[in-house]
């Protein structure tokens, strides 16, 4: 066995202290057909894993190699919740500066195990500090050529890259330090070190896209950011962009009240498409393939070959006055791609991309006062 590895996986099977934990979260319990790693974050020195779990497994073994080219080897081992479902451990860091996890299901009955895809860990310094105009900000600064749908998670332990359709991307550099393509990836900081350092706030984020031929969005949560990339033209396309992270002392808060209201947005996509809606209008603009159809706003229906202004006035009516955009959220959302919505200063943005073969019916429901 290589030494490294060797040393890694004792330490490894000496120190990981599995705490299986299932959700009793409603609509979670769903077994998964596949065994599958969802995420991995950082709880101070240790990581934690969610997995789901097919129905029919005995065993779960967590797997670990510090490259694809080396052998795979058992880190832990431990029982399979009762029917599968979702599951959660943790384990202390491991002591490579990169590694691979998989994970090895044994299945009632079966002489042949389940994988599941690959998930590469990498260790990186934290989010580059920089100073400008007289204030200092923290920067994810990404560099690489995408075909297809990826989404990047960003939280203060790390950053989680999910590969969603089509091509892998090829080695991209965040920041200084390239991150080697796999279908999900985790980059997180050492020790005690915060990926992104505690005084630059995740909602007070100001994204800068350097270059990009189709969509680069990103959406807010409670505790996350997400950068949406989808790219629907066909072939690959470079692609570099910087999110800014601000001091939490300059995070922008919306104004004391707004009008309670819901917005539902409806259209058959297929291609990429981006709307912005103010408190007068809503404009729309197509990017690629094919012009989207039944477009609704609430109960206004839209047809852009009349128009792609539609006015916020009479029976076009769509919001009432009295909102505030930052106030928006996203209540829920279908569709086979990408549906996200992001605040503006006056307004939000909502994009919309269908990456693969023919089109889909998207909504997205937005409230906002609420």
């Amino acid at each position: 066995m290589h030494g490294t590895l060797a040393s890694a996986v004792r330490y490894l099977q000496l120190l990981f202290l599995l705490t299986i934990t299932a959700s009793s979260r409603a609509g979670e319990n769903v077994p998964a057909q596949i065994p599958v790693i969802n995420s991995i974050s950082v709880s101070g020195t240790n990581l934690v894993i969610t997995a789901s779990i097919p129905s029919g497994a005995s065993q779960v073994v967590l797997e670990i190699c510090p490259t694809l080219a080396d052998s795979w080897q058992e880190a832990a081992a431990f029982q399979a919740p009762t029917n599968g479902g979702p599951m959660e451990f943790s384990i202390p860091q491991p002591p490579l500066p990169m590694a691979f996890f998989r994970l090895n299901v044994s299945l009632a009955g079966s002489a042949q195990p389940q994988l599941s895809t690959v998930v590469h860990y990498q260790i990186v310094p934290p989010l580059t500090e920089v100073a400008t105009n007289g204030s200092t900000e923290a920067v994810f600064h990404f560099n690489g050529e995408i075909d297809g749908s990826d989404k990047i998670t960003i939280r203060r332990d790390g950053a989680l890259w999910e590969h969603v359709s089509w091509g892998w991307p090829g080695t991209v550099i965040v920041n200084d330090s390239q991150w080697q393509p796999s279908e999900k990836n985790f980059l997180t900081s050492t020790g005690a070190v915060s990926f992104l350092p505690p005084q630059y706030s995740l909602s007070a984020a100001d994204l800068e896209v350097v270059q990009g031929r189709d969509v680069v969005a990103v959406e807010r949560t409670n505790d996350a950011l997400i950068v949406y990339l989808d790219d629907t033209p066909l072939g690959a396309a470079p692609y570099e962009f910087k999110v800014h992270f601000h001091p939490a002392t300059q995070e922008l808060h919306g104004l004391a009240s707004s009008t309670a209201a819901t917005l539902k947005i409806a259209a058959h996509i297929d291609g990429s498409d981006r709307l912005r809606i103010t408190t007068n209008e809503a404009t729309w603009t197509h990017l690629t393939f094919s012009p989207p159809g039944d477009i609704r706003l609430n109960n206004v229906s839209w047809d852009l070959g009349q128009t792609n202004v539609l006015s916020n006035t009479g029976t076009n009516s769509f919001l009432p006055s009295g909102i505030d955009f930052s106030t928006a959220k996203i209540l829920a959302r279908k569709g086979r791609d990408l549906a996200t919505m992001q605040i503006e200063k006056d307004g939000i943005c909502v994009s919309f991309a269908d990456n693969p073969n023919g089109g889909d019916d998207y909504e997205l429901d937005v409230s906002f006062g609420q």
